[in-house]
């Protein structure tokens, strides 16, 4: 990642967070979860959408899900909001999968749609195909440093959007393995890492007008950031969710001298989420 700032970067930017979800699964659960039915109100995936897709993309989709419920405007138009995708390290599982498909039985046993299910911008496609999202649409990371790479990325775009399309949202989607996937010579995984997803749904702001218990990022100065939990900004998916999640102020290392701050949610927003967990488990 590079870790200088251009001088022309607005570090004034600012996003309101008016929805978040996470969700996660054990790699032997992905396949039932991409048959699943992922669908909340008018948005709805085609059937069997995700049966190609690699573990990351089905986990990121179905957080997307989970953040349209949980959203408070679900019945705004998303037709023109961006994407931001974030994985780390995705895609491996099923590249790996296709390369001993391709040396055991040859180029007839290896689809031309690996290429796409298992890149860098698998996450944001499937979002922008999907769900009819079709602002910019942005695959960021690649490494450990993707969650930090897709904040920066949001927040680059927020000005812009704020100006020309104030009623554009950017959904930030973040995904990763807890523990890196591992395969013996014939494709099988030998253990069951958790693979984790996170999106955001921000609202850019031209000034910093929002409440004090609704969360927002913004850039900060590492001398100025009140937060004593400063990530690395190779820190750990697994990391920032638990922190958001309880309600820690986050703060994630960008260069030596900047940082994104991540306010948390508030402690209503907090219990209500609880309150929906515990429903949808009913459910289930």
């Amino acid at each position: 990642m590079n870790h200088s700032l251009s001088s022309s970067a607005d570090l004034s930017a600012h996003c309101l967070v008016e929805s978040y979800a996470s969700a996660s699964a054990h790699a032997s659960e992905i396949d039932t979860l991409a048959r699943e039915k992922h669908t909340h109100g008018c948005h709805s995936l085609p059937p069997r959408f995700l049966r190609h897709a690699d573990e990351q993309t089905v986990i990121g989709m179905h957080s997307i899900i989970q953040a349209m419920a949980a959203d408070t405007q679900d019945s705004r138009d998303i037709c023109n909001d961006a994407v931001v995708a974030a994985t780390c390290l995705g895609g491996q599982p099923s590249a790996a999968r296709t390369m001993i498909g391709l040396r055991e039985k040859g180029p007839v046993a290896v689809t031309p749609h690996i290429v796409p299910q298992c890149s860098l911008h698998s996450v944001a496609s499937a979002a922008s195909v999907g769900f009819g999202m079709h602002g910019p649409n942005f695959g960021v990371g690649g490494g450990p440093h993707a969650p930090a790479e897709g904040f920066l990325l949001a927040l680059t775009l927020a000005p812009m959007l704020a100006k020309n399309s104030p009623s554009s949202r950017i959904w930030l989607v973040c995904t990763g393995w807890d523990q890196q996937p591992c395969l013996d010579a014939a494709g099988i995984l030998t253990n069951d890492p958790i693979c984790r997803g996170m999106t955001f749904v921000l609202k850019p702001e031209m000034a910093q007008t929002h409440e004090e218990t609704q969360p927002y990022i913004q850039f900060s100065s590492q001398k100025n950031t009140p937060s004593p939990h400063i990530l690395p900004v190779d820190g750990r998916l697994k990391e920032l969710c638990e922190q958001f999640e309880t309600g820690t102020c986050t703060t994630i290392a960008i260069t030596d001298t900047c940082t994104i701050e991540i306010s948390p949610l508030s402690p209503n927003q907090l219990s209500s989420r609880s309150n929906q967990l515990a429903l949808q488990k009913e459910a289930a």
